[in-house]
This record gives structure tokens, C-alpha cells and sequence, in this order.
């Protein structure tokens, strides 16, 4: 088990502090726990939303042979090279 040393502290309306309490009551845990696993559990779930891509079948296919192409320098870049004056360097 980790060990808890690191406090955070919320701010809460009288309404929200008693419907906290009444769920706690109700799930038959401390507000701190009740906090903690709703808050913690949230947390995981976004985190993992936002590093995990979720492709179907045809499309991870695609995605696959993309990583696989050699990658060439971009169009763009290679237009305002040419277009750019060579440096001479110090004379």
C-alpha cells in the first residue's frame, strides 16, 4: 500500500459538504475515502481516455502502413529552401 503523504483540501457550500457526508453515510465510508476513490477512479479513467487511441480494424491497418512509409522532408519547407538565398558566411 502507498503511503499518503501529500494532503489536498477543498473548499465546499454547506449543500454540497452535507450531500457529501450523506453519500459517504450512505456508502458506509469516511468523506476522505468516499473523495478519495470517486476522485481517483475519475482521474484514471480521463488519464487513460487521453492516452489511449482506439482505431477499428481497417483504420489501425492504415495507421500501421503510415508508420511504415519513409517520411520525406515537407513540401512546404522544401519550397521556401529553394526559394531562400544562400548564406555566404562571414567575408
Amino acid at each position: 500500500m502507498a503511503v499518503k503523504d501529500r494532503r489536498r483540501e477543498v473548499r465546499l457550500s454547506a449543500h454540497d459538504d452535507d450531500l457529501v457526508v450523506e453519500a459517504a453515510g450512505l456508502a458506509g465510508v469516511s468523506v476522505s475515502e468516499f473523495l478519495l476513490d470517486r476522485a481517483i477512479g475519475d482521474a484514471e479513467a480521463l488519464v487513460a481516455t487521453h492516452r489511449t487511441i482506439l482505431l477499428a480494424e481497417s483504420d489501425y491497418a492504415a495507421f500501421l502502413a503510415a508508420l511504415d512509409e519513409p517520411c520525406g522532408p515537407p513540401v512546404e519547407l522544401v519550397s521556401q529552401v529553394r526559394r531562400s538565398r544562400r548564406f555566404a558566411g562571414p567575408r
